[in-house]
């Protein structure tokens, strides 16, 4: 037995063929979306309609306030919970969504390390506040190199990580990664949906200039009024910063904020391609619609 998961690019139309699936198998989906758990965050996360919901039950989609925090070491705790309950009713789980790293940890596993002393993490800070992250890169170097030369030297968050690791459990992160690992319950199949990148840009552009229409300006201006920040971790989904911005401070033009939001999402997929490039054991299917549902159907009917 295989869960499936539909993955891809972000407009390449994964939830387009989850709800073919539904009308053809008994399935729930599982979101592998980093916003779309959140409430009020309609528009510009992509989520499914209403009726969409309303046509076969959605998982951690509409679960989270904006003000709370969403992580892949949440997702994949919450996913395999809502994967055996699933299971138990007899149902196919389908898992869909085009965070990388949601879909990776999920058939990988995650890295749970022990919880980390608040003070140790400022003491940290703060000696890297003084010293500067050149440093501390250096001294990562002479102690895990194998891991120092995995990240960027200015990657300040996995650096601040590394030595918390380090200091709390007494081992390399390369060690901790190995004593540390939690494998997944489950054995996936995943499938990707290739969409040539022209037609796919094109396809973001107008995804996007939609989302004005639809009144994402008004979305967003409503979770302001709420009380919800732009600092917030959920903000950091594409466009919602830049309108709320555009909000406080009546620029750019309107047609260059869609433009600037455009290119963002543009160089996001992009990023997505890099991302898929290197993830092992995805089954690559065409942009052709009713051949993918067709050939997603026949290999889960071959698991169940």
């Amino acid at each position: 037995m295989k869960i499936p998961i539909i993955t891809g690019y972000t407009a390449s139309g994964k939830t387009d063929i989850s709800l073919k699936l539904a009308e053809k198998l008994d399935i729930e989906i599982i979101s592998a979306d980093a916003f779309q758990v959140y409430r009020f965050m309609d528009i510009g996360t992509g989520k499914p309609s209403k009726s969409e919901l309303a046509k076969v039950k959605h998982h951690l989609v509409d679960c989270l306030n904006p003000d709370e925090v969403y992580s892949a070491g949440i997702f994949f705790e919450k996913a395999e919970t809502i994967i055996e309950d699933i299971l138990s009713r007899n149902k196919i789980p389908l898992v869909v969504g085009g965070t990388g790293l949601y879909v990776e940890v999920l058939t990988k596993g995650i890295f749970k390390s022990p919880e980390v002393d608040k003070e140790l993490r400022l003491q940290i800070l703060n000696d890297l506040s003084e010293k500067g992250i050149d440093y501390f890169y250096q001294q990562l170097l002479l102690k895990d190199a194998e891991y120092a030369k995995k990240i960027s030297k200015n990657d300040k968050n996995k650096i601040v990580r590394a030595f918390e690791i380090i200091e709390t459990t007494g081992m390399t992160v390369t060690e901790a990664h190995r004593n540390f690992h939690r494998n997944p319950r489950f054995d996936y199949e995943i499938f990707i949906i290739d969409k040539d990148r022209k037609d796919l840009y094109k396809s973001i552009d107008e995804r996007v200039l939609k989302m004005f229409q639809k009144g994402w300006v008004d979305e967003v201006n409503q979770l302001l009024n709420i009380g919800y920040s732009p600092e917030n971790h959920s903000f950091k989904a594409i466009g919602y910063r830049e309108i709320a911005s555009f909000i406080k401070n009546g620029s750019p033009t309107i047609e260059i904020l869609i433009r600037d939001i455009q290119t963002k999402t543009r160089q996001f997929a992009k990023r997505q391609y890099t991302w898929f490039k290197h993830m092992a054991g995805l089954k690559r299917l065409s942009s052709d619609f009713q051949n993918n549902v067709e050939e997603i159907f026949k290999t889960i009917k071959l698991f169940w």
